[in-house]
């Protein structure tokens, strides 16, 4: 790490100190062994990015903090990343040649056990759709181009009561069940089908919003996603 001499003035002085007494503030992390982000320079990178909001915005980390925090620490890490080209609809940032899509939620009915995606992705076409196979037709058409996209879904969660940050990969290929969904499941305007069929829990709950025209995916079992660290600030 090289070292800097600079002259600074008291204005300058003054916020250096405070950026020195945000990353000294207390900050449990906890990084799953097994995750490909379990490495020192990638939890302290993203680590300082929670502070420094923290301290600075007083409010929790959301979804263009997140995308940065993420990539920088990445790079930091010595992954290779690349941000999505303008006008892509699915993902976000490419990790060492891995799509993945970035969201983030503060919620107050976040739940430990489930995850909870708002807005997967526009779809203009549920509020055209008037039959059952139409919808079936339209889902099936979007979730093969998702899937071929996408490898996974990055999420970060706050859970305001515990000041606690957990990072979350979904894998995208849970939602290639989809397509073995029958026609007459798709039977109302706003379907809200339970997935896999039959199975209770669910994997997921797939949702067509018809109001707000987009896709929503609830209650993710979070047993068939991975934790890959947690933070509390």
């Amino acid at each position: 790490m090289p070292e800097f001499k600079a002259t600074v003035s008291g204005a300058e002085q003054r916020r250096l100190q405070e950026f020195l007494e945000a990353l000294r503030k207390p900050c449990t992390a906890q990084m799953n062994p097994k995750s490909m982000y379990h490495k020192p320079e990638f939890e302290s990178d993203f680590r300082s990015r929670l502070l420094i909001h923290h301290f600075f915005i007083k409010s929790p980390l959301f979804q263009d903090g997140f995308d940065s925090a993420l990539e920088s620490a990445c790079s930091q890490s010595g992954c290779k990343v690349k941000r999505a080209p303008v006008g892509q609809r699915f993902w976000d940032l490419e990790i060492d040649g891995r799509h993945i899509s970035l969201k983030s939620t503060k919620a107050r009915n976040l739940r430990e056990e489930t995850l909870h995606v708002s807005k997967l992705t526009e779809a203009a076409w549920i509020q055209d759709c008037r039959t059952a196979k139409k919808r079936r037709d339209e889902t099936f058409r979007l979730f093969r181009e998702y899937c071929s996209e996408v490898d996974a879904i990055m999420q970060l969660r706050y859970f305001a009561a515990n000041r606690k940050y957990e990072l979350v990969e979904i894998p995208v290929v849970l939602f290639k069940q989809i397509l073995d969904v029958q026609a007459k499941h798709f039977a109302a305007d706003g379907p809200t089908i339970n997935i896999p069929i039959g199975k209770d829990p669910p994997d997921f709950t797939l949702k067509l919003d018809r109001s707000d025209a987009k896709i929503t995916i609830a209650n993710i079992n979070k047993k068939r996603c991975f934790v890959h660290g947690t933070w509390k600030v």
